[in-house]
């Protein structure tokens, strides 16, 4: 026994093969404790980071839902804005229209004020050259065809007048 006890440790696959059990014996004896402490470590830290990605996951989610929810209040907004704007403007356009035809009106009544005014001048105008006109037509006649004693008739008549006169043109007025 002793002899193969020799005989198989002179063989070097002998001695490679007990230095492998031995190994592994002494790597599952103190190594594996610590080894698969560091692997359940490495699970938890793993696993912690699948629970940090998947809570940020689902923050995401409801800040994208969020997001669309602010977006399409944000579109009704913009909507409702431009309808206001709308009503707005055609609000302003009916005012202005209002104020442009009242504005027509009131140049329209200006001027037809303004052309009966240049009328009535006008034909005061008229009235008093042919007032004149009539005056001088009667001075020169009455002075070329009237003597003196009928001229000075027609005089004291005239001036006999005069009270008359004021009192037609005071009621006329």
């Amino acid at each position: 026994m002793i002899e193969l006890l020799e005989e198989f440790i002179h063989e070097t696959a002998n001695i490679y093969a007990i230095a492998f059990v031995i190994f592994w014996v002494l790597i599952y004896l103190y190594v594996r404790k610590p080894i698969f402490q560091w692997l359940d470590g490495e699970i938890e830290k793993i696993s912690a980071e699948l629970n940090t990605a998947h809570d940020l996951r689902a923050e995401a989610e409801a800040v994208l839902e969020d997001c669309k929810t602010k977006q399409a209040q944000a579109e009704r907004d913009a909507q409702m804005i431009v309808k206001m704007a709308k009503q707005q403007a055609e609000t302003m356009r009916q005012h202005a229209d209002a104020e442009l035809e009242a504005s027509l009106k009131h140049q329209q009544q200006m001027a037809a004020e303004r052309i009966q005014l240049a009328q009535n001048n006008a034909v005061n105008a008229v009235r008093e050259a042919a007032v004149t006109m009539g005056v001088e037509l009667a001075r020169k006649m009455l002075t070329e065809k009237l003597s003196e004693s009928d001229a000075a008739k027609l005089v004291e008549e005239a001036i006999d007048e005069i009270p008359a006169l004021k009192k037609a043109k005071g009621k006329t007025v």
